[in-house]
């Protein structure tokens, strides 16, 4: 498959990479586009193709499919461009500012042979995927809680000045939501699915001098009863990283870097009918997982991205499940705007309506001069 990248901004140049590298299989990057023109000088000089302009690249018939590495608010643009053009699509997370732009990119897909895949590579984490595991196994049984404190997304000032689009609604359409958080709400919604009512209160700028929110607090009920606690800061250091999920027959505890499975003896509304000991419990036995082995979660995705276009694969992150973490995160930001609940789904005209409100006054940040020091693998969790 034949790639072009459209933007080399920090993750850009990491799939670029993965590609060079032969991480990917069947896969070769022919083309890139970005501005400024000598900033892919060092592609040039290996023969690929360059452009100044995304659509050039779209147009220029040499790639069987594109990746978008752009701000968020170019996704959607770029991206319904890309497929009315015929080419398979793979989006950076998240899927766009919102979820109408979300649905009308997904609507802009000219047959049912092209394939769009979401950039949502936590789906191959490790932890992640023993957890889905145990969990579709019915090792938990039904839901009756989720908590997820997701705290160790730390980011400075320069974070922030370091690009004009950052942390501003016409950018990014929010903040630590839709930014640093959409692994998380992806991960969350794939794990033990959506929930049907949001109660959230959104602090905007509370630890920076951004206009979006830096930190997040929801509740969450799920269809079946269950409810759910989501925890986000942009603001914290060090910040914590623990997701449980509690079911009637047993409970999953996760940091990220290894998974405990608490086993149930049996169900926990079973024995609270028939045991007659005041204050007994139900007996747990406790299995570990700890991977072995790092993942290249990107170059992982896009492998599957590849196998699926051939036909030889289910796409491990759609793009359409883009779209219940965009109305996730929405629901979230809109609750603390109406400060009221929201039920799900989210009425995607409406809070549509209400971002573009914020977005009409959503102002450019002020780019600072210094150059700032980048390690890409310190913005990984």
């Amino acid at each position: 498959m034949k790639f072009g990248i459209i933007g080399l901004g920090n993750i850009g140049r990491v799939h670029a990479k993965n590609i060079q590298d032969g991480l990917v299989g069947n896969a070769e990057l022919v083309a890139v586009a970005n501005q400024p023109i000598e900033s892919m000088d060092d592609f040039k000089a290996q023969g690929i193709a360059c452009f100044g302009d995304a659509s050039e690249l779209i147009e220029s018939g040499l790639c069987d499919a594109v990746i978008v590495a752009l701000p968020t608010h170019l996704h959607a643009p770029i991206g319904i461009q890309a497929l009315e053009a015929g080419l398979h699509l793979i989006m950076e997370k998240p899927l766009a500012c919102h979820k109408a732009e979300g649905e009308r990119i997904l609507a802009a897909r000219q047959s049912e042979s092209q394939t769009i895949g979401l950039m949502m590579n936590q789906r191959t984490h490790p932890c992640y995927v023993k957890i889905k595991q145990w969990i579709d196994a019915g090792e938990t049984g039904e839901l009756q809680r989720v908590s997820w404190t997701m705290t160790n997304w730390f980011r400075p000032e320069i974070y922030y000045q370091s690009s004009p689009w950052r942390a501003t609604w016409k950018g990014e359409g929010g903040g630590v939501l839709m930014n640093q958080c959409p692994h998380n709400i992806d991960v969350l919604q794939w794990l033990v699915g959506m929930p049907s009512n949001v109660r959230a209160q959104c602090s905007f700028g509370k630890y920076h001098d951004i206009e979006v929110e830096d930190e997040v607090n929801a509740y969450f009920e799920f269809p079946n009863g269950a409810t759910g606690q989501f925890s986000a800061s942009t603001g914290e250091a060090p910040g914590s990283n623990r997701l449980e999920i509690v079911g009637d027959l047993g409970t999953i505890i996760t940091d990220g870097n290894e998974a405990r499975l608490l086993r149930n003896s049996e169900s926990v509304s079973g024995f609270s009918r028939r045991t007659d000991e005041m204050f007994g419990a139900p007996e747990t036995t406790e299995e570990v997982y700890r991977p072995t082995e790092a993942v290249n979660q990107h170059a992982a995705i896009l492998n599957n991205f590849v196998q699926a276009a051939n036909g030889e694969a289910e796409l491990i992150a759609p793009a359409d499940a883009g779209l219940e973490s965009l109305q996730l995160a929405g629901a979230m930001i809109f609750s603390t705007w109406i400060q009221d609940e929201v039920s799900l789904p989210l009425d995607s005209m409406a809070y549509e309506k209400a971002i573009l409100e914020k977005i009409a006054q959503s102002k450019p940040r002020e780019v600072l001069q210094t150059a700032a020091k980048v390690d890409m693998s310190k913005s990984y969790r």
